[in-house]
């Protein structure tokens, strides 16, 4: 039986993967007590020991703001132990899918980036997660990196809960309105990534015209304030969302002002695509509907 090892316990992506995986394949989960990111020199070792056919990797330092006070994790766990993973997967000829982000692009954009597009990281995030896809290529490992952007589930933390846990007390609610890009669902991320899994494996792996970035992203856009009036009128909570400016709610990290990604390279050379994300949305909402709430 093929196996396939998935990067990281607990995060969101890996949360749903651990879902939407299953036969015909043995999925093996390497929390930090198997594999710690943060120790590069071991990674080999670990990969060693668990000797799997396909990687999957969304783990990450995700932390964007505590990243311009923390660079040397940042980059520690983004790039050196990403190097460490590709170089594995060189070596022995397995594939891997990583996960990437929409922060390596400086938002100056005014229609959605393409791959071809170069990065301009603006922050320390951005600029670990761009260096990890850098090593990774360099690395000649047959790897398909995904760049993905403003994930949100019903686990772990991020804008939808957040959103929903602020409505709890509060009745009215201030959101920057000046940030474009694409909310994505976990569960669509997963889904899709265990459909790449399936031809990936009915290939016999990955060709060397495919190895590179692809962007997986739920279609359309929004702002963040649009966002988060969707999200309570999904689950008819009745909050009053103003919009601000960037400019009014400062933080250390600078965002993208517009970070839409073009998905159509992923749907010419897979065939591949995500919903809109107002449909996502709703799929996250029916699951919250159905589904222990989490603390």
């Amino acid at each position: 039986m093929k196996s396939i090892l998935i990067i990281g316990q607990n995060g969101q992506v890996s949360t749903y993967l651990q879902r939407a995986l299953g036969a015909p394949y043995s999925v093996i989960v390497a929390g930090r007590q198997s594999m710690d990111l943060s120790q590069p020199a071991q990674i080999q070792a670990a990969l060693d020991q668990f000797n799997p056919s396909l990687i999957i990797n969304p783990a990450a330092y995700t932390a964007v703001d505590q990243a311009e006070q923390d660079r040397e994790a940042a980059f520690t766990i983004n790039r050196d132990a990403v190097s460490e993973i590709a170089a594995w997967c060189r070596a022995h000829n397995k594939p891997l899918i990583h996960y990437s982000t929409d922060y390596v692009f400086d938002g100056a954009a005014t229609e959605p980036y393409t791959e071809q597009d170069a990065a301009a990281p603006s922050g320390v995030y951005g600029q670990s997660k761009y260096e990890g896809e850098q090593a990774i290529l360099r690395s000649g490992a047959p790897a398909i990196i995904l760049r993905t952007s403003w994930v949100y589930s019903n686990h772990g933390k991020n804008f939808y809960r957040t959103m929903l846990k602020l409505a709890e007390t509060r009745n009215q609610l201030t959101v920057v309105g000046d940030q474009i890009g694409a909310p994505t669902y976990a569960g669509a991320i997963a889904q899709t990534t265990a459909e790449l899994v399936d031809l990936i494996m009915q290939h016999g792996g990955i060709d060397e015209r495919q190895i590179g970035v692809y962007h997986l992203t739920c279609a359309g856009e929004t702002s963040w304030c649009e966002f988060a009036r969707a999200i309570f009128e999904a689950h008819g909570v009745a909050v009053a969302v103003s919009a601000i400016t960037t400019a009014e709610y400062p933080t250390p990290a600078k965002r993208p002002a517009y970070s839409v990604l073009s998905n159509a390279k992923l749907k010419q050379e897979f065939g591949l695509a995500l919903p809109d994300w107002q449909q996502a949305l709703q799929q996250c909402v029916a699951e919250a509907r159905f589904s222990e709430p989490e603390s």
